[in-house]
């Protein structure tokens, strides 16, 4: 994910996950040998708590010695404008503003405190809705210039990490809000496959990363069958029916 000399922008909300992966950049910096700057994005959603979140991020890196930028947007009226959610206007601001900052720092990788609590909820919320075989993918460790350097580690081991170095951190009660189809899968779904087996969010994360390569290789296939039986031509993209039907089932519902 990191190499030396690399650039490495931290998008910090002041929450434990990215207050973790903060510290933890900032004490591999001098083994790895890279740049590090923080980035938090300030959703202007909860108001004077919003505003706190903000202030503690800046004094946290001013402490540790890692610059930070801190950009206000308005994700309410983005979301009106879009006619999205607000979850999804604040996610589509977020990214927006981090790929820009990134590009403008010389094409810096951007780290996101996604966990392994994160990915569960990610494949549980896709398989709620229908996706498919990508969507049982999870979230991907790396995509582009996006890492997630915290995606194979457990919530408990994040807290852990924080409590030993005495390091507070900010509560979004956004997060707990059961308007969020994710905090209801984060604090009613998981919390019952545990009781079934403590061991849930692990094996459902496993699955994923299972998924990411059964999906490489079917994209693989996939691709090479398109090869053999369909052509680009004017006025469209024409399936050739014999060797199109020589085809594995699962390889035809994908090619179409």
């Amino acid at each position: 994910m990191v190499e030396e000399g690399d650039r490495v922008l931290a998008a910090v909300s002041g929450g434990a996950d990215s207050v973790c992966l903060l510290l933890v950049l900032q004490e591999l910096q001098s083994v790895l040998g890279f740049e590090l700057r923080s980035i938090h994005i300030e959703h202007g959603i909860r108001g004077e708590e919003s505003l706190a979140d903000a202030a503690f991020v800046e004094r946290l890196c001013r402490k540790i010695g890692v610059e930070c930028a801190t950009f206000p947007v308005d994700a309410r009226t983005e979301a009106e404008r879009t006619g999205c959610t607000l979850e999804e206007a604040a996610r589509n601001l977020r990214y927006g503003i981090l790929e820009r900052e990134a590009r403008e720092w010389g094409g810096a990788k951007v780290a996101i405190a996604h966990n392994r609590e994160d990915d569960a909820e990610t494949v549980l919320f896709h398989l709620a809705r229908g996706s498919g075989m990508a969507g049982m993918r999870g979230i991907l460790p790396v995509r582009g210039k996006i890492i997630r350097p915290l995606l194979h580690t457990g919530r408990e081991e994040i807290l852990a990490y924080l409590a030993q170095k005495g390091q507070g951190y900010c509560v979004d009660r956004t997060n707990s809000d059961p308007c969020y189809s994710r905090n209801r899968i984060r604090s009613k779904v998981l919390p019952q496959l545990r009781e079934i087996n403590e061991g849930a969010v692990l094996h459902i994360q496993e699955w994923a990363d299972r998924m990411k390569g059964v999906s490489d290789y079917l994209r693989r296939q996939v691709e090479a069958a398109m090869g053999m039986c369909a052509i680009r031509k004017e006025g469209g993209i024409f399936i050739s029916e014999m060797p199109f039907f020589s085809q594995d089932e699962a390889l035809r519902d994908e090619i179409l």
